[in-house]
């Protein structure tokens, strides 16, 4: 029996060198330094395999930042994550480095304070099985990293941070950068939250509606069936016969990035409740191709009594800021440099119709045209 295993040696080899390699491509995974971190392995090298990212304080605040199928950040599986802010907590999460240890001397305060008051920070990424060489096989999510940040050192150039499980704290800080990062990593739904309104391109967008409830006249509907044959027109007078094309190119281009500037959802409700109750100034609503609209109503903000123009002329309404409510939840704060190239009116695109320059360009002057 034994000499006839013997004589299929050549059978049973190339297997035993290949669940040798497994068990040493295991053992090298388990051990290594990237998925086990030590107390000072606070960067992360290949942000590109994280998958998500859990911030959260003692104050019962978390946030839950996951990548999609398409490479979008989602906040708390609900909504879009501010790309901006992405990008930095990425970039952080990757260069983040270890200044020096906290001094003996400071060793139980900065403990203390890191107990109290920091940011718990999880990162979750796609590891695999077997990874050598470059060959990668059996892929699955993995948490990498757990560590605390904590407040600012006293020169507000370094922070406090502490892995999990771990002894000592050390100062933190990214080579290069003058600054403290606590606030890369913030626990609140609201810092994360996208303020994105609009952002379509022309081809995407099947119909846009302004409606102006005081000046009904004044309102449109402009739809684009296919890219070329577009129409205007309202209740009051109907389709515009001399439509100028360029001017409705030049409209629908003003939709691919539209933001507000902040979130008033975190004021007093009373107050919330008194603003949503003003008569709003004008609604406008997106549609796209498959039918998904996107909306925000602008009200008016009243300007404090007294309040005059740069020509010192009486003011009733504030010049620059106005609040606005989109898709009938978010109360926000909304600006005319961004919001005034979408408050056109029905005889802005009649060919024959005279346009000054300052009515294209100047944002403040809509406040006049009403």
């Amino acid at each position: 029996m034994i000499k006839k295993w013997i004589k299929k040696w050549y059978v049973w080899l190339p297997i035993a060198i290949i669940v040798a390699l497994v068990l040493f491509v295991f053992i090298a995974n388990r051990s290594n330094t990237t998925l086990n971190p030590g107390e000072k392995n606070f960067a992360i090298n290949d942000t590109a395999s994280v998958t998500r990212i859990f911030l959260a304080d003692k104050k019962n605040n978390s946030v839950l930042l996951s990548r999609s199928d398409s490479g979008e950040w989602i906040l708390n599986n609900e909504y879009s994550a501010q790309p901006e802010m992405m990008q930095e907590l990425l970039y952080t999460l990757m260069y983040v480095t270890v200044r020096s240890p906290v001094p003996r001397t400071q060793h139980d305060m900065v403990l203390k304070q890191l107990s109290s008051f920091a940011y718990k920070v999880e990162v979750y990424a796609t590891v695999f099985w077997f990874d050598f060489v470059g060959i990668k096989l059996f892929p699955y999510e993995k948490k990498i990293r757990t560590y605390y940040v904590g407040a600012a050192t006293q020169d507000n150039t370094g922070t406090y941070m502490m892995m999990d499980d771990a002894e000592m704290p050390f100062i933190c800080h990214i080579p290069g950068f003058r600054g403290f990062l606590q606030p890369r990593y913030s626990p609140r739904v609201q810092d994360w939250r996208d303020h994105g309104v609009f952002s379509y391109q022309l081809p995407q967008i099947a119909e846009v509606s302004v409606v102006y409830p005081q000046f009904s006249d004044r309102s449109f509907v402009l739809e684009n069936p296919d890219n070329i044959n577009f129409s205007v027109g309202n209740d009051a007078f109907g389709p515009i016969k001399n439509l100028d094309t360029v001017r409705v190119i030049n409209y629908l281009n003003a939709f691919i990035d539209v933001r507000f500037e902040s979130f008033l959802n975190e004021i007093k409700t009373e107050t919330q409740d008194s603003i949503r109750s003003l008569k709003p100034f004008c609604l406008i609503t997106v549609t796209d191709r498959m039918g998904k609209s996107n909306s925000i109503t602008l009200i008016r903000i009243k300007a404090p009594d007294g309040s005059v123009n740069l020509m010192g002329d009486p003011i009733e309404f504030d010049p620059e800021r106005l609040y606005g409510i989109v898709n009938g939840k978010d109360l926000v704060v909304a600006q005319y440099f961004v919001f005034g190239s979408l408050l056109r009116h029905y005889g802005n695109f009649n060919f024959q119709t005279e346009n000054p320059e300052n009515l294209d360009d100047n944002v403040s002057s809509f406040n006049r045209i009403f």
